[in-house]
Order: structure tokens, then C-alpha cells, then sequence
């Protein structure tokens, strides 16, 4: 098993629980007190992935997806590289603007499609996802979403805006990755470590203890604040997943840093 692969599902399978107090509110509760009293909207799903208890929070409800559609750009790449092998390593044609004798000018650079996702999902590159989406195309990516069972997203552009999901279908995403079975097993754990090297930590991460695995992507537009992933708890794998819409930045990634704390902190209800 290639190093990649085998840390990532030596992560997958550590989990050591540690004593609860008696008078510890239940995760639902927590969840649902942190979440009383935000204005706006809040879609949150947690899932432990070994008991499958589930909590759920407007998660059907349909959200401006922000960044998090470039978690199917990801998804759709990895697709169309197992038709075409050579795919990852092409060059897409990435055109960023750059200031030359005090005039903006766009300006193409060739780039991986592997180099490309990186910046995507790392730094949540608007220019590197354009190419990409250029590269793989609307319908392919459309193809993706309804072979993953995503019903509720659309991805209508390679804008950064008027892309739509639901907490729902991330959470599924984050399920088939933990599950090593998006797309294939091999291109999970490449999603896998990319996610793990996320470069904008100021939501979940800020949640939970310093060192703490997590997979996770962002996404904000005007008045939408996001993060989604996958958390290594003492109590095993959990998916996370927090949309907000109509909160302010601050409001918004203090209540998605508390969320990520209980779902950390507290054990899953014992599901029958």
C-alpha cells in the first residue's frame, strides 16, 4: 500500500474515548443550544461514521454552495481520470491577472490539473478552478454529481456564486470519502490529503484541539460562511458539516468553531 494510502487509513480506523461527566450535555443538545440563537440560516450535519448516528439541522435546505462546489470539481477531476490516466498530469491554462507598467493584464500560465486542484481546494483559487472546470466541463461534472447521488446540487458555473447544495449532500460527499468509496479508493485518499492540507483554518480547526486531524473545505460569498469535513475524534470518525447564510463573518465562524468543539468533545447516542 503506497504511504499516502496507508496513513490515511491508519487515521480512519484510530479512535480512544475518554470519560464523559454526568452532567455533559448530549451532542444534539449542545448542538442545538449553540445554534438557538443565530440570526439567519443554519444547515449542520454530523455523522459518526461507526454508529451512524446523525445529526441533522435544515439539511435539506438548499444553500449558495460558495466554494464548497469545488469539492465536485475535485470529485468530477478524479472521475475523468479514471477514462483518461494522463488527465491529472495534463496542463490546464490558468489566467490570472497580474500588474505589468501599471496596467492589469491577464496572463496564462500552464499549469498541472494535479498543481491546479491543490490551489483549489488549499487556497480556494477562483482561477485555478475556472481552468479546471473549463478542462473537465459542466456536463461532466453534472454527470459526477448525479453518479454520487448528490440530487440537491447544482454547479451552473466556474463562478465562485450561483452554484447551490445542501448540507445534506456534503455530508455525503465527507460519508463516501471516510468510506474510502468516492470515486475509487485510490482517489480518495488523494481528495483525502488534499483536504488535509487545507490552508484556511479559521472555522473548524479553531475548534478543536492543536495537532487534531481534519479534512475539511470552506466556502464563503456575501452573507455565507461554510466548512465541511472530516474530524478524527477520540470517539472515532465524524463528518461535520455547518452552512450559514445571513451571518456575519465573526458570528458565523465563532458558531461553526463551537460546533466543531462538541462534535469533538461528546460521544454519539447509542443508535438502535
Amino acid at each position: 500500500m503506497p504511504l499516502r494510502a496507508a496513513a490515511v487509513a491508519l487515521m480512519l480506523s484510530i479512535a480512544i474515548a475518554f470519560p464523559v461527566a454526568a452532567d455533559t450535555p448530549s451532542l444534539a443538545t449542545a448542538i442545538d443550544e449553540a445554534i438557538a440563537n443565530a440570526p439567519g440560516s443554519v444547515a449542520v450535519v454530523v455523522v459518526d461514521v461507526a454508529s451512524g448516528y446523525r445529526y441533522e439541522r435544515q439539511s435539506a435546505t438548499a444553500f449558495e454552495a460558495a466554494s464548497l462546489f469545488k469539492l465536485y470539481v475535485m470529485a468530477a477531476a478524479y472521475e475523468r481520470a479514471r477514462s483518461d490516466p494522463d488527465f491529472l498530469t495534463s496542463t490546464v491554462a490558468v489566467v490570472r491577472p497580474q500588474v505589468t507598467n501599471g496596467t492589469v493584464v491577464n496572463v496564462n500560465t500552464a499549469e498541472t490539473v494535479l498543481a491546479a486542484m491543490a490551489q483549489m481546494i488549499q487556497w480556494s483559487d477562483n482561477a485555478a478552478t475556472a481552468a479546471l472546470v473549463d478542462a473537465i466541463g459542466l456536463d461532466a461534472i453534472a454527470t459526477t454529481l448525479a453518479d454520487l447521488g448528490l440530487r440537491d446540487t447544482v454547479v451552473r458555473s466556474a463562478e465562485p456564486t450561483g452554484n447551490v447544495t445542501t448540507a445534506r449532500d456534503v455530508a455525503w460527499f465527507f460519508e463516501k470519502l471516510a468510506a474510502r468509496d468516492l470515486v475509487s479508493r485510490q482517489a480518495s485518499d488523494a481528495m483525502t490529503w488534499l483536504l488535509m492540507h487545507q490552508d484556511i483554518n479559521d472555522r473548524l480547526p479553531q475548534g478543536l484541539p492543536v495537532g487534531t486531524l481534519i479534512a475539511h473545505k470552506t466556502g464563503n460569498s456575501a452573507g455565507t460562511y461554510h466548512d465541511a469535513g472530516i474530524i478524527w475524534t477520540p470517539y472515532g470518525t465524524r463528518v461535520v458539516v455547518v452552512m450559514t447564510d445571513r451571518l456575519d463573518g465573526d458570528a458565523a465562524r465563532a458558531l461553526i468553531e463551537q460546533i466543531a468543539y462538541w462534535s469533538y468533545s461528546l460521544p454519539a447516542p447509542v443508535v438502535d
